[in-house]
Formats: structure tokens, C-alpha cells, sequence
């Protein structure tokens, strides 16, 4: 029997997190979603969730309304978007407060707990915030778990990230053959609920899940196969020269998002540079089954019509 029965969720209206939602209403938890608090004067507090989930308006840079909102809760999961990921010590100063058993943070990426990208904008914020959980785990204030789980397989097939299926493009990083891990948005949800249910084996460190290790190559010749009388329009690029574009605009003063997505694009699709392939998973432990060639042919061929 897990010890977590309660849990709350902080960014539970942004792209990870309906699926957080709704694997914890599968799982039968007890869910709480926090939302801003319309005098915090940054939203209107409303949202669409399901009957089943308590709805608890917050100002999410007060610690004490935060940790009122999370008396009896026994888990915290975080999955706020990127600015506020540095402002999760707000909450896991709350979650102390209110006796919470358990915190998850927004982490969920591919090479987020490599020692080579600790200082790298995007990285830096992570590290502090994981930082931060140790020195409170240290005091015996409270357990944490971080969660890598790869690139966002919706992101990689609905986007031009790896191939542009639209257009039949491909610019191909360090020559294609780069592995990266991705997982869905929903075994993602899911994930997070074992994490809960195998509470002690996840104690206080990084577990890693991966539904599938992809190459830009392989997903090619797997469109290739499916569409032979499409011609694609092949690129290359080092990702090494795209992180040091990203980083050089970023010094010089632009902090777009264009940007941004260079120094993930860097890093990230860099394949064993950075450690963005887990051949090593906790798969078993939280019941991620991987995906299958014939499941990735029907995936591409999805984006294929």
C-alpha cells in the first residue's frame, strides 16, 4: 500500500499536466489542483478539471497561503513551465510547512541531471532546485524524487525537432545518428503515479523511464520505408556549433525563445555528450513498457497522411 492516499499539483493547466491530472484520478488518489489566486492579481484562479478534483485558489509567492492549501496532502508535484521553475523553492518551502511527505519537481527532460549542463542556461535552475530538495532531505524536512524521462515523443513527432514531417525536411545533427529517449505525455502521468506507489524505492533520487531511444536516422528510414515516393530534403548541422550560436546570443543580450530552443536543441539531441539516451531505466519499477518498431512505424505513419 502506498503511503501517498493525497497529492497536489502545481501547473496542472500546462502541457504535462492534465496528464498528471488524470493519471491520479485513474490511479483513485485524492487530487488537488492549485491555481492562482485572483488577489495574487496574476490570473482568475478558474480551470476545467474533472468533478472529482478539489480546486484550490493560491498566490504562489506566499509560502503561508501555499502551505495552507496543502495541510494534509502527502505529495507535491510540480510541473510549472520554465520561468517559474527557480520559484519552486516557494513551494517546497510550503510543502515543509504543511508536513508533505513527498515532492516532485519540474524537471522531466533528457540530459537535466548531467553534471556538463549544471551551469548552461535552461540547466542552472534545475540544479539549484535539486540542491535545495537535498539540503531539505538532509534536515529530514521532506522526500523528493526527480523524473527524467527524454524528450516529449508528442513534441518529436509533432514538431520540426527531429524530422518536419509537414514539409519533409530533415536537418540532422551530428549526422543522425545521435540517440535521444523520449517518452508520451500519458506513460509520463502514469509514471509519476508509481513513483508515489513505489514510495520507498524512489526515495531521494533520480529515477529514469524511456519508452523508446530514437536517432534521427532511424525515424527517416522509417518514413522512407512507409512513403517511398516522398523526397526529403536532408541538412546537417553540429549541435555543438547550435549551442555555442544559442549561448552567443544569449551573452549578447537576446533572451528569445528562438534562442532558447538552441541551447535545448545543443544539448539535448546531442545523443551520449550529454546523456540524453537512458539505457539504464526504472521502467520496470514504475510500469513503462516500450515502444516497439512496429509501434513507431505507426506513430510516423500517423504524420505521414
Amino acid at each position: 500500500m502506498s503511503e501517498v492516499k493525497s497529492v497536489a499539483i502545481a501547473g496542472a493547466s500546462g502541457n504535462l499536466g492534465p496528464h498528471v491530472v488524470k493519471a491520479f484520478l485513474d490511479a483513485d488518489f485524492q487530487v488537488t489542483v492549485l491555481t492562482r489566486s485572483t488577489k495574487s492579481g496574476t490570473g482568475t484562479g478558474k480551470g476545467t478539471y474533472n468533478s472529482r478534483v478539489k480546486v484550490v485558489p493560491v498566490d504562489f509567492t506566499s509560502v503561508e497561503s501555499l502551505a495552507a492549501a496543502l495541510k494534509g496532502i502527502d505529495a507535491l508535484v510540480s510541473t510549472v513551465a520554465g520561468a517559474a521553475i527557480e520559484s519552486q523553492t516557494v513551494l517546497i518551502d510550503a510543502a515543509v510547512a504543511a508536513g508533505v511527505k513527498r515532492f516532485i519537481p519540474s524537471e522531466y527532460g533528457s540530459c537535466t541531471t548531467s553534471p556538463k549542463v549544471a551551469a548552461l542556461p535552461l540547466y542552472a535552475s534545475m540544479f539549484k532546485i535539486k540542491q535545495y530538495l537535498e539540503e531539505q532531505a538532509t534536515a529530514g524536512k521532506l522526500t523528493w524524487t526527480v523524473l527524467a524521462c527524454g524528450a516529449f515523443l508528442e513534441f518529436v513527432l509533432g514538431g520540426p525537432m527531429l524530422l518536419d514531417f509537414a514539409n519533409h525536411k530533415a536537418t540532422l545533427f551530428d549526422k543522425g545518428d545521435n540517440r535521444t529517449t523520449v517518452t508520451s505525455l500519458p506513460t509520463i502521468g502514469k509514471a509519476i503515479v508509481g513513483i508515489l506507489k513505489n514510495f520507498n524505492a524512489t526515495k531521494n533520487r533520480v529515477v529514469r523511464i524511456s519508452e523508446a531511444i530514437v536517432t534521427q536516422n532511424q525515424l527517416l528510414r522509417i518514413a522512407e520505408g512507409l512513403r517511398p515516393n516522398i523526397k526529403w530534403e536532408i541538412s546537417e548541422v553540429q549541435t555543438s556549433a547550435v549551442l555555442k550560436e544559442g549561448l552567443d546570443e544569449l551573452g549578447a543580450g537576446d533572451f528569445s525563445m528562438p534562442v532558447f530552443m538552441k541551447i535545448l536543441k545543443g544539448t539535448a539531441l546531442a545523443g551520449d555528450t550529454y546523456g540524453a539516451a537512458f539505457d539504464e531505466t526504472d521502467n520496470d519499477l514504475l510500469g513503462v513498457k516500450e515502444l516497439t518498431e512496429e509501434d513507431l512505424k505507426k506513430l510516423i505513419a500517423g504524420k505521414l497522411e
